[in-house]
Order: structure tokens, then sequence, then C-alpha cells
């Protein structure tokens, strides 16, 4: 068979043969796809700082991470080596931002190909301000009455006002913590010791120790001496002038 004749075989009814190839490439990646396994599973949402700024609106502290490829390929993967993030590096002012939700791999999840990562949410919307530094108050609370004849005559608590950091409006509108309750219930005697520093907020971060140190003094209460109203003493002469005035 000569050149032309062949070249003539090969373009004979071209299309048709592009269309079944093209056919063919469809249904191999169809079967592809659809013997592809998949995985999902949670992790933690964790958080990139930003030390100027920092979250005040709520968020899912978790993410669903979806993967799909072949079986010997995904499920030996572990769960920790997929982290699922949100970067605040790059925000330098506060106000309301979509971020989005970002993939890294490591140890048994590197290398695995072909692979497809997928995760909701995609993105998250976030409330940023600033995060601030300030030193609060703290005042002790007590429960119960000390014992009759008897009473507290001093207290004192060490720290009195701890440094705490967080957002800007949240720190502005702390006022004060309370400790844990101190029961001076039927006491009469002086007591010390230590109590910790309740936080309810959880956007408040408290430096150093949690627990303050407290004395309290208590007293007995003396009893009032009487009160003797006594007479004048009278001198001789002074008792002589009066009879003769009499």
């Amino acid at each position: 068979m000569n050149r032309e004749k062949l070249l003539s075989k090969i373009t004979e009814k071209w299309p048709a043969k592009v269309i079944s190839l093209l056919i063919a490439l469809v249904i191999a990646v169809f079967y592809r796809m659809n013997t592809l396994e998949r995985r999902t599973f949670i992790v933690p949402l964790t958080v990139i700082g930003n030390e100027a700024f920092i979250p005040v609106s709520s968020f899912s502290d978790t993410a669903r991470i979806s993967l799909r490829g072949e079986a010997g390929g995904i499920f030996p993967i572990l769960e920790e080596d997929i982290i699922a993030f949100i970067d605040l590096g790059k925000y330098t002012k506060e106000g309301t931002f979509i971020v989005p939700v970002q993939i890294r791999k490591k140890g048994s999840a590197l290398g695995v190909e072909p692979i497809e990562i997928s995760v909701l949410p995609a993105d998250v919307s976030l409330m940023l301000e600033q995060n601030i530094t300030r030193s609060i108050p703290v005042y002790p609370v007590f429960n119960g009455v000390i014992a009759s004849g008897y009473v507290l005559t001093s207290q004192s608590i060490n720290p009195d006002s701890i440094t705490v950091k967080g957002p800007r409006t949240v720190i502005e509108n702390h006022h004060g913590f309370n400790t844990e309750i101190i029961n001076i219930n039927g006491r009469f005697e002086s007591l010390s010791g230590f109590t910790g520093i309740i936080n309810e907020n959880p956007l408040i971060t408290i430096y150093g120790e949690r627990m303050i140190e407290y004395q309290l003094t208590i007293n007995k209460i003396l009893a009032e001496p009487p009160v003797l109203y006594l007479t004048p003493a009278v001198s001789n002469d002074e008792y002589e002038e009066a009879e003769k005035n009499d």
C-alpha cells in the first residue's frame, strides 16, 4: 500500500472516527470518576493570628473536609494531616470581612495524587476589632454572716487588679472581675487563702495566674464599759459656808 492509499484510508470517514474517540474518552473519564472513592471527616478550624486585630463575631471552630480519590490513596491519610485554617495576617483595620478557609497538607497527605480536597464552609464572615490590653479591678465576693459578737475589721486582696487582653469594645465595657465565693459564715477568727478569678467571657485573656490571695481580719466586739455618774467632791470650807447660808 503506497503512501497516498494509506493516508486516504486513515482520513476516510474521519469525522465519525473523531467523534468515536471523544466518546471513548468521555466514557473512560466517566468510569474513572465513578470508581473514585469519597471520604469525609471533621477537623478543627484554626486561626492564624493577627496580634493587632481579633475576631469578635462567633464562627464555627470546625470544618468539614471531603477527600476524593483512589481508595488506596485517601483512606490511609490521617485526619490530623489535613489542616483547615483562616489567615488574618493581612487585615489592618477594624471591620467585617469575608475570610476564605484554606487547606494545608502535611505528613501522610503529602504526595497523594490524584486527590480532590474540598472544605465547608468555604469562607467565614468575621468582625475584627483592635486587640487591646488594659488593667481591670478584682472584687472579692463573700457569702454568709460572721459569728455573732464578731466584726470584720479589715480585708485585702492581692492583686487587686489584673491585666487582660481582648477586643476593644469588650475590654472597654468590662469594668471588673469577681472572685469565686469566699465563705465567711459563722467565722469568728481571721482567715486568709487563695481563690480564683471568674472570667465568663472567652474573648478576654487574663495574663498571669487566675488566682488572688485574700486576708480577712475578724475581731470580737468589746463590750462598752458602764458609764458612772459621780457626785463632785466638796471641801470642808465649802460645806461650812453652805451651812451658814442656809
